[in-house]
């Protein structure tokens, strides 16, 4: 397949896959074709359209119903919640943050439609003093960075939001500062590690620590891009988030086939260094070119993105073969056969631990939907139109949060970024 039939299949494919999950009758969409009509798969697919270009497809009287879906889900205190995202007992994202997380996903769904929220996040008002937020953001469990990381960034996103602050304000001048956004960034300063120039401290070893707090730092260092705050350690960062690349490409350690989160987390952190330091950069290039090859082979024929391609087979197979092959036990024929349809159709995952919102981590998610191209095309857009094996035009928000590339946004669509112009060398 050559380079332009890439470009142009990628993003109408995955759109088209993106309009089988609308329901009419329901002016929303669902999260995977497993799962219901939910805030969650609408707000996704918003910004999964977004990012590919694919908005323009939907009539004026579409997005007034897709608008107004999301704005039902929204409180009277400001914030909104999806019924389906419902933690199950013990799981480590309860109420609260999956509460957060549906604030957060619907301010920017209904951003990237062209509308805002009906009614302001009253509980903001709590942390609009530098002082407290610092306090707040200090009594976090940072023993789970990459859960409460979640919680810096959604408040910085809405005190941003709140004072009208976009890409276009960039770099935000400490005047123009919401109260309290001082107090975050002073935080960040304070407790960045200077061995890895990432935050937190998770119980575990070696390799797994700096995937928990890699995946934590890439929700921190938009704030930094986007006060023109000059990022500490970047030597450092690089060192360890080229660490975590796998033989295929992308970056979980020891499961085949990565995950949207986290690769976009670590090709995002590996570009913004690209950008800002002249260190390592023809690695970060090959890394970049890995992923990218990675990346593109996530699509479905049908233009679903997955969670992992091939990883759901090679995931489960240890588990197969036990339940196939355990000495002391001898399945039979039902259960044979009940285990190699589970392990042939793929497994299945519960986005956020919600039972309501299952996926195929091999058959197509909303998330995957927005985070995969997301990723694809922050790494094209650091090795440019000529040198890419796909490019379109790509849909980076205006707002800034996920899916802001810092500088492109002053671009026409079809400009490559000027990265040597933006080199910045004290690392």
């Amino acid at each position: 397949m050559s380079v332009s039939d890439t470009s142009f299949r990628l993003p109408r494919r995955a759109g088209e896959w993106i309009r089988k999950q609308y329901v009419p009758t329901e002016n929303g969409f669902r999260f995977s074709p497993e799962s219901p009509v939910c805030l969650v798969g609408s707000c996704c697919a918003a910004l999964a359209s977004e990012t590919l270009g694919t908005l323009s497809d939907s009539s004026a009287q579409e997005i007034e119903a897709w608008t107004d879906y999301i704005q039902s889900f929204q409180h009277g205190d400001g914030w909104f919640g999806d019924p389906y995202l419902q933690p199950t007992k013990g799981h480590v994202l309860d109420s609260a943050y999956l509460r957060g997380h549906a604030t957060f996903l619907a301010m920017m769904a209904l951003d990237a439609l062209g509308q805002r929220p009906h009614r302001r996040l009253e509980l903001l008002d709590a942390w609009r003093d530098d002082t407290a937020l610092y306090d707040w953001i200090d009594q976090l469990d940072w023993i789970n960075p990459w859960r409460e990381s979640n919680w810096v960034e959604w408040i910085g996103y809405w005190l941003l939001v709140e004072s009208d602050i976009t890409a276009d304000h960039v770099p935000v001048r400490e005047e123009q500062f919401p109260a309290g956004f001082a107090g975050l960034l002073q935080w960040l300063e304070d407790h960045q590690d200077p061995t890895t120039g990432f935050w937190g401290n998770p119980p575990y070893k070696a390799v797994q620590r700096t995937l928990q707090q890699m995946a934590a730092a890439y929700h921190h260092y938009v704030f930094y891009y986007a006060a023109g705050r000059s990022l500490r350690f970047k030597d450092r960062i690089v060192d360890h988030t080229l660490a975590l690349q796998q033989p295929d490409g992308l970056f979980v350690p020891g499961r085949a086939g990565g995950g949207p989160c986290e690769d976009l987390d670590a090709i995002d952190i590996l570009a913004n260094m690209y950008r800002l330091a002249d260190y390592r950069r023809e690695e970060i290039e090959r890394a970049l070119k890995r992923a990218l090859a990675a990346l593109l082979r996530n699509q479905r024929a049908d233009g679903a993105f997955v969670y992992a391609s091939n990883g759901a087979s090679l995931n489960s197979l240890p588990s197969l073969l036990w339940t196939l092959f355990r000495p002391w036990h001898h399945p039979g024929p039902r259960s044979r056969l009940r285990a190699l349809r589970q392990y042939v159709s793929g497994a299945r995952q519960c986005y956020a631990g919600c039972p309501h919102l299952r996926f195929k981590t091999n058959g197509g998610d909303m998330f995957s939907q927005w985070f995969r191209p997301l990723a694809i095309a922050i790494a094209a857009s650091v090795l440019g139109e000529d040198r890419s094996p796909v490019w379109w035009r790509f849909g980076f928000r205006r707002q800034i949060t996920q899916g802001w590339w810092p500088g492109v946004h002053k671009l026409t669509p079809c400009q490559k970024i000027n990265v040597e112009a933006a080199i910045d060398s004290d690392c």
